[in-house]
Order: structure tokens, then C-alpha cells, then sequence
């Protein structure tokens, strides 16, 4: 799949969720996994061919992991949302996702936007990384793709 059309069907996905979820799961404060669940469900609609998963965690028959470009250790991820088609293997990955209820200049969402710079640039075989910011008014997404500037969009 072109990463132009994910990014199309991914925007669309986030469009339903501030349409459908976003007031009524952000008034009771609902932790970030809903949110990833929520929208993990409208992502599974618009990608048929791919399945869409919550917190995955496996990379071939072992945790998936990265080596962390600053430190050179290996740490074990769990990425909110993954759409791939091989589960288990990592050879059809298409996109990764770090979802957070929180903007875009928070620590946190810098520390997630450079989560997913490493995912996408380890051996992991994904073509896009996704964060998406979400707050009452705003949701931030930033598209992460390997040797290519961060472009942020707001929705």
C-alpha cells in the first residue's frame, strides 16, 4: 500500500474518532488505551486487507524490540497501535503508532515523537510511524518515515 493512501485512511479514521469518541472519552478522562482502542477500531474498517492491533508485542518468535539509537541498549516495545499483515513475522509491516492525550510541545509527546524516529529507522520493516496527539480542542499527528523530515499536521 502507498504510504500517501495509509496516511489518507488514517486522517480518515481520526476524523471519525474526534466525531464519534473524542468529547465523551476525554470528559470522563479515560486512560490513553481506550483512545488507541477507539481508534484502532475505525483504523480496522478502512485497512480490510491488514489487521489492526492493540499493544503489540511480538516481533518473529520472540518481544519485539529496538536498539536505542542514544543509549545502544536493547529495549523490549509495545507500540498503542500496529496495522501489519504477517502477525508475528515483521516482514508486511505498515504502520506504527504512539498515541497520547497530551500536546505537542509536552515531554512526553517528544519522547514518543522520538520512540517512533527509532521504530521506523530499526529493523522492523515499517513504512510509517504515526504519533497522534489528542486534546479537547486539537489532535496533533506527526508522520515519522525513515531518512524524511517529520511532517505534523493538526486536525
Amino acid at each position: 500500500m502507498e504510504i500517501s493512501l495509509a496516511k489518507e485512511k488514517i486522517i480518515e479514521a481520526v476524523k471519525i474518532f474526534i466525531e464519534k469518541d473524542r468529547k465523551d472519552l476525554l470528559k470522563v478522562n479515560v486512560y490513553e488505551p481506550t483512545l488507541s482502542h477507539r481508534i484502532g477500531v475505525y483504523l480496522e474498517n478502512l485497512f480490510p486487507e491488514h489487521h489492526i492491533d492493540c499493544e503489540y508485542n511480538k516481533h518473529l518468535n520472540g518481544p519485539k524490540s529496538v536498539i536505542d539509537r542514544r543509549t545502544g541498549e536493547k529495549k523490549v516495545i509495545r507500540p498503542d497501535i500496529v496495522i501489519h499483515q504477517t502477525r508475528g513475522m515483521d516482514t508486511e509491516n505498515l504502520v506504527i503508532f504512539e498515541i497520547k492525550k497530551a500536546g505537542k510541545n509536552s515531554k512526553k509527546v517528544k519522547t514518543d515523537i522520538r520512540k517512533i524516529e527509532n521504530y521506523v529507522n530499526a529493523d522492523l520493516n515499517y513504512k510509517l510511524g504515526v504519533f497522534i496527539g489528542i486534546l479537547k480542542k486539537n489532535i496533533y499527528i506527526v508522520w515519522i518515515e525513515k531518512d524524511k523530515e517529520n511532517i505534523e499536521i493538526i486536525l
